[in-house]
This record gives C-alpha cells, structure tokens and sequence, in this order.
C-alpha cells in the first residue's frame, strides 16, 4: 500500500492540493463569522446538521500547519526556521491591524475623530502588533449585531506562535527527531488539558498566564499541531489511502448528524476524538492534485482571507447590516479576496522575497 512518503515522491516532493485546502479552510471560517456577525453568534451555526465541519477548521489549519512546518523545522537551522516563521506571519499582520486602527476604525466609531484617536483604547489595539491581541477600538463597531469586536479572527495568533515556539523547543530538545515522542507528547497534552480543564484551576500572576496560552481556551490546537506533525514523523509507514479518508470524512459527518453542536461544540471527549481524522483528511488531501481556481493563482492568499475578512464584513455590518448570512458573505467575498490579494502581492510576498535573498547570501 502506498505510503504518504511514496506519496510525497510522486509528487515531487511538494503537496500539490494544499492550496485548495487552504483556501477551503479559509472561507469556511469566513462562512461561520457571516453567521455570527448576522444573528450574534455561532448558536444558529452549532444547531445546523454541518456544525461540526465547521467546528473543526481552525483546528483542521492547525493540522495542515503541523504537517508542513515540521518539515521545515527539521530541515533548516533554528534561527532560519524562526525567521521565516515571522517572515510569513507579521507583515499581513502589522497590515491588518493598520487597517483596522487608521482605515475601518475612523469610518465607524461613534467618536467624534479626535477623541478617538486621543482614546487610550486607540493606543491598546496596537499591541495586535506585538500578538497581544486585543479585540476593540473605541466606539467601533458598537451598534453591530456582533458588538465592539474589530477583529475576532486574531484569536488563534497567540496559539499559531505558541506552536512554531513548541516547535522550535522541541527540535533544540532532540524531541522532534525521536518520532514516537511526538504522538506521545500531542497526547499527554491533550489529557492534561482535560485534566486541568476539569479542576478549572486559577493561578496568579506569570504561572496563571503561562497556565492559560498552555492550557488555556486554545490550548487543545497544539495537539492539533502535533497531530499534523506526527502524520509528517510517521510518513514512511502511515498508508496514504482514499478509503482511509472517506471513512474520516463519515467520521466526522456521522458525529456532526448524530451529535448536537450546542452541548459538545467544546466537551473535551469530541476535540480528543477528531484530532485523527482531522490530521489524516488534512494530509491526504493536501497530497491530491487539487486544482486551485485560476482567480487564487497568483499567489497563496488564504492568510490574508483569514486575517483580512472579519473587519471587512464588520465594516460592511455597520454601514448595510444584513440580516442574512448568505447576503454579507457575497457582499464581502470579493472586498475580502481583493485585499487578500493586495496584502499578499505588496506585503507578504515581498516580505518573503526578501528573506529568501538574505538567506541565500547567507
């Protein structure tokens, strides 16, 4: 049976259906937040028969990521690895942020514009540029179904650098060339998670902070991590296989029909269940030749979808305020996939050009 190594050699190496995924992730979370920027939250999203899916996108990135950095990790020196690591993550970054504080901020807020800009708030939402996230500006977005939240897709920065972190800590440690220790590790996170999450234990001061980006809300997408990155570790022996992947898919399908999204949307059992399939569907069809749309094919703009789209749809909330789902995401698609791709052609693809140079010279 062939292998995902095997798989890996007949395509050259590169996954040729990552794009796709990708993009598919993406829009899918930008599908979610139409719901909640619309009926103010996620309940109607958790009471449909598809809540799971979706449910899992962000942690369903988080495998694609694992999968793809760790190859990187292992291959290129420490400092190179964190560097292109930043390389790729802040610039779209500082842009989005930017826009939010000078562009969607001003047109918004019920602030007369001095007082806004003079607000401390102001000041405070910079810190999204250090990933110190911070969701508000002052008197932006007030009126909105979905109220004072600029951006609510930058909750899972802080959890995306923890990882590259984790990473980076485990190559230096020798972890990440022993290939059991990783598995081992993802799970022994997991069950600590359920555990402390269970006691709901509450520490002051830097040990409380350290407990939470470990353990906190986001803590269960490192093990999502790890499970892309044990698929990686164990790709000379893990079969690469369509009927694998279907039963993943029934899988998944089969819990988001039976189960009610509103009671195991966060049980601790549902996440520790979904990681496998989750890391093996994300793998699989990462190696499939998927085509990417002629209109995606100038760039890899799923960054920017994701970090761009929320303040677009929040600006176009509070000028047009649909009350249908289905109405802001055709509205904002293409206001979103424009600034995508802007922020990936003047932002992040240069960015990334330059570090490529820099490292060559090196």
């Amino acid at each position: 049976m062939q292998t995902f190594q095997d798989r890996l050699d007949a395509v050259g190496g590169f996954g040729p259906g990552f794009d796709l995924v990708r993009l598919v992730l993406c829009y899918e979370v930008m599908v979610w937040h139409c719901i909640a920027l619309t009926t103010g939250g996620i309940e109607a999203g958790l009471a449909s028969p598809v809540w799971l899916p979706f449910s899992l996108m962000v942690p369903m990135f988080f495998t694609l990521s694992g999968f793809l950095v760790t190859a990187s990790a292992l291959r290129l020196p420490l400092k190179d690895y964190l560097l292109n690591r930043g390389a790729r993550i802040l610039p779209a970054l500082f842009a989005v942020t930017a826009f939010a504080m000078l562009v969607a901020g001003p047109l918004a807020t019920s602030l007369p514009l001095a007082d806004y800009f003079s607000d401390p708030g102001f000041w405070r939402h910079a810190r999204n540029l250090a990933a110190l996230v911070e969701y508000r500006l002052p008197g932006v977005f007030a009126g909105n179904v979905y109220p004072d939240v600029v951006n609510g897709s930058l909750w899972t920065v802080r959890w995306e650098i923890g990882c590259y972190v984790m990473m980076a800590i485990m190559v230096a440690c020798g972890i990440a060339r022993r290939a059991w220790m990783v598995p081992v590790l993802a799970l022994g996170w997991a069950g600590a998670w359920v555990v402390l999450a269970a006691m709901d234990l509450s520490l002051p001061g830097c040990a409380g902070k350290l407990v939470g980006q470990i353990f906190g809300a986001g803590g269960l997408l490192y093990p999502y991590f790890l499970g892309g990155a044990t698929i990686w570790m164990f790709r000379h022996r893990l079969p690469w296989h369509g009927g694998i992947a279907a039963a993943c898919v029934l899988l998944i399908m089969a819990g988001s029909l039976l189960l009610d999204g509103r009671h195991w949307h966060e049980a601790p059992l549902k996440i520790l269940l979904m990681i496998v399939p989750s890391a093996y569907l994300v793998a699989w069809a990462g190696l499939q030749k998927l085509p990417v749309p002629r209109l995606y094919r100038g760039g890899d703009y799923s960054y920017g979808v994701y970090l761009w789209h929320f303040p677009v749809l929040q600006t176009i909330q509070h000028f047009l305020g649909f009350d249908q789902w289905w109405q802001l995401l055709l509205v904002g698609f293409l206001p979103v996939t424009l600034l995508a791709a802007a922020s990936w052609h003047l932002i992040e693809a240069p960015v990334l050009a330059l570090r490529k140079r820099q490292a060559r010279r090196a």
